[in-house]
């Protein structure tokens, strides 16, 4: 049986829809919600039926042993947020790298279309000058 007042005072907002389907012992969430909170959030024990044996497991374990789980999903925990602090830092990266070439394309060819224009007005001189040379 589901202890849903007890989840409701130990678990995060987020983690109490997730937590309602599984059986989990209230002594744990009374007095170690931490690991609790470690086994929902973890990447590696993907499946419900996974993380409900972890849950199953709890009550048989010793103090070492739970103490060794609780390190093992910390560890995991911040070994993913560093990957993803690497990703977000290589997509911020490649985001700048796109944005300055994007930057120098625009500016290449509003050089190029002033380059046109000056050509331009360059030619229409020479001819005004030529009319003018003529007219005299």
């Amino acid at each position: 049986m589901v202890n849903t007042d007890l989840i409701k005072v130990k678990l995060p907002q987020e983690l109490r829809q997730l937590a309602v389907n599984f059986t989990i012992p209230d002594e744990f969430l009374t007095t170690m919600s931490d690991i609790i909170i470690l086994v929902l959030n973890s990447k590696s024990m993907d499946s419900t039926e996974e993380k409900q044996s972890w849950f199953n497991l709890l009550p048989m374990m010793n103090k070492e042993q739970i103490d060794k789980l609780r390190d093992i999903l910390t560890r995991e925990k911040q070994k993913l947020s560093e990957i993803e602090q690497k990703y977000e830092q290589k997509k911020d990266e490649m985001k700048t790298k796109y944005t300055q070439k994007r930057e120098d394309m625009v500016y290449t060819k509003k050089m190029d279309a002033i380059k046109q224009q000056e050509a331009q007005h360059e030619e229409i001189e020479d001819k005004e000058a030529e009319n003018l040379l003529t007219q005299i």
